[in-house]
């Protein structure tokens, strides 16, 4: 399709409406490189500012996703998340198509920072045990967790945990289960919240994003029936491929 160059529409939009179409038509599949800036500007004859900014368009809208070091991708399908249930990651993921996984990054003890501290009931400063994972989909990061707990449960899942990794079975629901086994704390309540945030250099290299890219950041903490803390988890979730959804009932 050529580009309407009296057209009043400025190309770098006429040309992210037909690369648009061509995605949504299947031409360019979910994962798959799309050609190079010379390429395209050979093929559309535009300039490569051009380009970019169409590039930038639909990285935006969700269509496309850079991967630093190696190029520009078809994002694939979007995890749905309602926000009115608690869902399993394995069940979340696998109904947007992808294999999931999970990968233990490490366990370290640290004083509480005063919102940990405050989440889970303890005096600022006390030793709490962190827990790092990384979720994947077909291989590929899709969110980091950063779980807190007091020591009292923290020590004895952390050695769990590194047992699971060391047989290759470790799961974001293992911490939960353990805590539930050792220490009969059954999750019932989950106060979460969630907020834009960029991504760090450390936070981009692990999900695999560029440095300042948005992802959705998210501090929940886990409670018994009785209002008991269990844990209290920093998430950050990459933008380009959750949603989360909420359905609420209209007021008048």
């Amino acid at each position: 399709m050529k580009l309407r160059r009296q057209d009043a529409t400025p190309l770098h939009r006429q040309l992210t409406t037909v690369l648009a179409g061509h995605i949504r038509g299947g031409r360019f599949r979910p994962g798959e490189r799309i050609p190079s800036e010379r390429e395209i500007c050979e093929a559309y004859g535009v300039s490569r500012t051009t380009v970019r900014q169409t590039m930038s368009d639909l990285v935006a809208s969700g269509l496309l996703v850079r991967v630093p070091a190696k190029g520009t991708f078809v994002a694939g399908p979007r995890i749905e998340q309602d926000l009115t249930r608690v869902v399993r990651f394995s069940e979340a993921v696998s109904a947007a198509g992808y294999r999931p996984a999970a990968r233990l990054l490490g366990i370290r003890t640290a004083a509480a920072p005063a919102d940990v501290a405050r989440a889970l009931g303890l005096p600022a400063g006390e030793r709490v045990v962190v827990v790092e994972l990384l979720s994947l989909g077909n291989g590929a990061p899709l969110a980091l967790y950063r779980i807190h707990l007091p020591s009292e449960t923290g020590d004895p899942t952390a050695r769990a945990l590194l047992a699971a990794e060391a047989e290759g079975r470790v799961t974001f629901g293992l911490v939960l289960e353990h805590v539930r086994r050792v220490a009969g704390l059954e999750p019932a309540q989950v106060v979460q919240t969630y907020e834009a945030a960029p991504a760090s250099a450390e936070i981009a290299g692990l999900l695999g994003t560029a440095e300042g890219e948005a992802l959705i950041a998210s501090s929940r903490t886990v409670l018994t029936a009785t209002g008991a803390p269990i844990t209290y988890d920093h998430a950050y979730y990459r933008g380009d491929r959750y949603r989360f959804t909420i359905r609420r009932a209209y007021a008048l």
